[in-house]
């Protein structure tokens, strides 16, 4: 496999090259400047994008400390399925998703199966498939961000 300032060099070699094939796109909600640190306005509430060895995830995390918390944001976005879906296609929905460190979050995301950020031919179908999510993220959020801002305070 990879040594671990290998696997280093070819992520920020990956990540690196997807910013600038999303420079062509401006984030439509306010406030989001970058689509890699995209700042959604709302404290515990990322888009993320990664890649592994053997997927890539496009995902809306929810990683508010209280739980109650998290689960009311989460029924929030519940409510919103339709509109998310509308930007995105179908999404899958998971209240307590578990990450490699063991913390519970909520997340809600898609994933592409059988492609590997350490095989370099494999990113022509990683870069748009993110491109996809990212741009439906921002749209959704460009028209329903001041709802979950409200409901924050």
């Amino acid at each position: 496999m990879f040594t671990r300032d290998e696997a280093k060099a070819w992520n920020e070699k990956f990540y690196t090259l997807f910013g600038t094939y999303m420079r062509r796109h401006e984030p439509q909600a306010e406030g989001a400047r970058q689509w890699l640190n995209y700042r959604t306005g709302v404290k515990g509430i990322f888009f993320r994008v990664e890649a592994g060895s053997k997927d890539a995830i496009a995902s809306i995390d929810l990683q508010q400390s209280d739980e109650g918390v998290r689960r009311l944001f989460f029924d929030q976005f519940l409510e919103f399925r339709n509109a998310l879906e509308s930007h995105t296609g179908p999404l899958l929905w998971e209240s307590e998703y578990s990450l490699s460190s063991g913390r519970i979050i909520s997340r809600i995301y898609q994933k592409q199966e059988g492609v590997s950020l350490f095989r370099q031919d494999d990113w022509h179908q990683i870069f748009p498939f993110f491109e996809k999510y990212l741009l439906g993220f921002d749209a959704f959020w460009a028209d329903f961000r001041e709802g979950f801002i409200e409901l924050a305070e």
